[in-house]
């Protein structure tokens, strides 16, 4: 992406004549020592800024103002290298009010859930609020609207046509994550298409476990990065073979701990930084970029090495000029912090402009797509029985902190030719309905490690199709929490014994809510407690839900098609 251009040539020339000391700079930030992500190093001297730019570092300017930063610590603003707003349930505008003031200046964003649902229409949303948004949103164009086209069914098909016609748009930055691995290894003709179409620009990738020759042939295709690596090794092979290694750590997928021994002083240029999905009570509580900075130095990590791969490792990586660096010619994005090492965010600037919390930040004025998403009927009660005798039943095992998933084996019994629930044992019965108007069958299995104990959870957000998905100990909540969904269009509730005991709406495509981001933090933070009411001891056992739905994550998934097993790449029967 092009560095941003000098509006003028006067523009221009200020900037020369600021470098230079011959006229005094808008801005110095005085006292403070600054990190230098080129060496490494915390050096101490004036940052001037003029128009928005670093025009100087080091020397001493003269300004029509000057803030003295004495005693704190400068680095250049934060660039989350992947993420999905849409799972902060956040609308844009509210998410830019959470994370900005964080020391978040810019996101590498990828809209494929909306898009999921709404199609282009999701797509246009987004790119109108990154042009209108104070801090920087990137666009990565959605590359599987569905992820797969046999296991699930979307709102929505994107094809290269389509994607094409937003190539060029000043927003958009590259392909985003191609989850069809397979698709990649069998030359599938509408992924190639799309690879080649943009091999010029970056492209993003998402192969978890893929290693040896697969890994070789899938990097070789253009995909130049990946965050879903589980292991080290996997994660070092991904280095090895010059793959960008985006370090995760969200709210369901928490891998930075088990990978940040990779993050050395020689290696962090191709380390980056993301949350991916990260919901607003984890932002408002712990922090965005600044919480995954803070646990990397807890891990031993150097802090000025932490803060490159946040900022500058990710700028270079996707070609973002003038972004991720205290130099001159950079942008003034920058974060002001009182201690480096616990990463308490003093103040921030973005393009300059100081920003101290969310009211310094300009109203993102976007009107926001509220139409009822939720084009399903409501099943029948008879609808949620698996019906037949006792046997052998495939479970999908839920890993804690992680998106993968395992396949269980157990035995189940039946009353009446119904096959049960085994409470006991923590297996609960799990089911999709697609609602985007296709009008498909309720699809039903088993689940083990949710850990409910009485009624049920509903959402729509259940990636990457965003079927309704429930999870519940019986078939009457379950029933009701669709009723639920489809009655709000869409959004998350928890139900016992046909009493909504806590719920929010998602208004945006079941997806997101424009309401104020207090209101979606105390939501939310009474939904979580009323899960550990309910008995789930899940740290967010709606985002863990949600993806259960996902059939390119190992092992075994669930969709509204029924039962994937995600290694076969195919749909199997939940009894053995």
């Amino acid at each position: 992406m092009k560095q941003r251009p000098f509006a003028t040539q006067k523009d221009m020339e200020n900037a020369i004549d600021g470098a230079r000391g011959a006229t005094p700079v808008d801005v110095v930030l005085k006292g403070a020592k600054y990190l230098d992500v080129f060496s490494c190093k915390w050096l101490t001297g004036d940052i001037a800024i003029t128009n928005g730019r670093i025009v100087g570092v080091g020397d001493s300017y003269q300004s029509q103002r000057s803030l003295n930063f004495k005693g704190q610590f400068i680095v250049p603003g934060f660039i989350d290298s992947h993420v999905h707003i849409e799972s902060s349930m956040m609308a844009p505008d509210q998410f830019q009010l959470a994370t900005l003031p964080r020391g978040t200046t810019g996101a590498i964003v990828d809209p494929h859930e909306i898009v999921n649902v709404m199609g282009t229409k999701g797509l246009d949303y987004i790119l109108e609020a990154a042009e209108k948004a104070t801090m920087d949103i990137y666009v990565m164009l959605s590359s599987c609207v569905p992820a797969t086209d046999h296991l699930e069914t979307s709102g929505a098909k994107i094809t290269v046509q389509d994607l094409l016609k937003y190539k060029n748009h000043p927003k958009a930055l590259g392909l985003a994550e191609m989850m069809n691995f397979p698709g990649v290894l069998n030359k599938d003709p509408e992924v190639m298409s799309k690879l080649f179409a943009f091999q010029d620009k970056p492209i993003d990738g998402h192969c978890p476990m893929l290693r040896g020759k697969d890994l070789s042939a899938y990097i070789a295709s253009g995909v130049k990065s990946c965050h879903e690596s589980v292991t080290l090794d996997e994660a070092r092979e991904k280095l090895e073979k010059g793959m960008q290694v985006l370090l995760r750590e969200g709210s369901v997928a928490k891998n930075l701990k088990d990978l940040c021994k990779l993050l050395t002083p020689h290696a962090s240029p191709k380390l980056s930084l993301c949350t991916d999905d990260r919901n607003p009570v984890d932002i408002l509580d712990e922090g965005h970029l600044d919480f995954l900075i803070r646990l990397a130095i807890k891990c031993g990590i150097e802090p000025a090495v932490a803060y490159r791969s946040a900022s500058w490792s990710t700028a270079i990586a996707y070609g973002l000029n003038g972004k991720g660096a205290i130099a001159p010619g950079y942008d003034a994005d920058l974060v002001v912090l009182n201690d480096f090492k616990k990463v308490s965010v003093k103040c921030v600037f973005k393009m300059g402009t100081l920003i101290k919390s969310e009211k310094d930040i300009p109203k993102l004025k976007i009107d926001h797509p509220l139409q009822n998403s939720i084009r399903c009927e409501v099943p029948a009660l008879t609808d949620f029985a698996i019906r037949g005798p006792e046997g052998l039943f495939r479970v999908i095992e839920v890993i804690p902190n992680q998106i993968i998933t395992k396949q269980k084996t157990v035995q189940l019994k039946s009353h009446h030719g119904e096959v049960q629930n085994d409470l006991k044992n923590d297996i609960l019965k799990i089911s999709v309905l697609e609602r985007h108007g296709h009008h498909r069958p309720l699809s039903l299995g088993f689940v083990h490690g949710m850990g409910f104990k009485k009624g049920a959870i509903g959402s729509t957000v259940g990636h990457d199709s965003h079927n309704a998905v429930v999870v519940g100990t019986n078939d009457q909540d379950m029933r009701d929490c669709y009723a639920w969904l489809k009655d709000n269009g869409g959004g998350f509730v928890a139900i016992v014994n046909g009493k909504v005991l806590s719920s929010v709406s998602l208004p945006i495509a079941g997806l997101m809510t424009n309401v104020p981001l207090k209101k979606v933090y105390q939501d939310m933070t009474k939904l979580r407690a009323t899960t550990k009411k309910m008995g789930s001891s899940l740290h967010e056992p709606f985002l863990q839900l949600a993806f259960l739905c996902l059939p390119v994550i190992p092992d075994l998934k669930i969709t509204d098609v029924g039962l994937i097993d995600v290694n076969a790449f195919k749909r199997v029967d939940v009894r053995i």
